[in-house]
């Protein structure tokens, strides 16, 4: 039992870890495309291109904050139950499965 928690928290802390440095590749990587758009921008691009090239940090962005939400268990409660009747399902299938070679 003691091992178990042990294990899990490791689990999270090695999350919590990766979440951070993806928060720091997200960082870098915005300044970058901030840059670069503005680039493009004194080149003489059209602001729809120039602009086009922000969606790139935008859903990265969004990716990090729902990689945080979960690490944190801040999803909504939608979310949640959906995941508890996923797991319940999935344990069924396999009591099914292992009662039918029997």
């Amino acid at each position: 039992m003691n091992n178990q928690k042990l294990q899990l928290a490791k689990k999270k802390v090695k999350a919590i870890k990766h979440w951070y440095i993806l928060i720091i590749f997200a960082v870098v990587g915005t300044i970058f495309m901030i840059w670069f758009n503005s680039y493009l921008r004194s080149i003489g691009t059209p602001v729809f291109g120039s602009l086009a090239v922000m969606i790139g940090p935008v859903i990265w962005w969004v990716i990090v904050l729902f990689k945080g939400l979960s690490i944190h268990n801040k999803f909504p409660k939608f979310f949640k139950s959906w995941e508890e009747k996923q797991i319940q399902k999935f344990m069924e299938e396999d009591k099914r499965r292992s009662e039918k070679f029997r």
